[in-house]
């Protein structure tokens, strides 16, 4: 009997060695075991909504399961890709956010995902998960994210209008 490799639609999904070591550099600014699991769980929530945010039919469970394999052999039981775009998705992740190295850093690592792409995903992933759990978007995340824009917003404008 010959077996027919099924085609791949996930193949983009890279969570190569070079994408777990950034993952794993992320965490390692962190100052404490607690902040560290917190660069963690949004850089890699923030990598995996970039990833998924495609137009090819994807196989989930393929992909979550190399992810969340991952997860549990970086920070342990209890933690899946579920769990982390809960978090991405409430306000304990505002704490990681306006940390003064995460941002800098996550960006240097992954430099194919902007500042602005960033605010995009956790825009997405909270209106999404506010969706299924028939909850408010409203509270500090989505404040939080109206401030960011904002502030980009009026940095562009003084940049537009500085003379030069």
């Amino acid at each position: 009997m010959v077996r027919v490799k099924r085609k791949s639609y996930y193949s983009h999904i890279l969570l190569d060695d070079v994408a777990k070591e950034k993952l794993i550099a992320v965490m390692m600014y962190g100052n404490n075991k607690a902040q560290s699991m917190g660069f963690f769980r949004t850089a890699i929530g923030l990598y995996y909504l970039s990833k998924i945010m495609v137009e090819d039919e994807l196989d989930f469970r393929a992909i979550d399961k190399a992810f969340n394999r991952f997860i549990f052999k970086v920070i342990g039981r209890g933690h899946s890709i579920t769990s982390i775009l809960q978090f991405l998705g409430s306000k304990k992740v505002l704490w990681v956010l306006d940390s003064k190295s995460f941002v800098p850093t996550f960006l240097n690592y992954f430099s194919d995902i902007s500042f602005s792409k960033m605010q995009i995903l956790l825009t997405v992933n909270l209106n999404v998960s506010k969706k299924i759990s028939k909850l408010s978007i409203d509270g500090p995340l989505k404040d939080w994210l109206i401030k960011q824009s904002s502030a980009e917003a009026l940095q562009s404008l003084q940049d537009n209008t500085e003379v030069k």
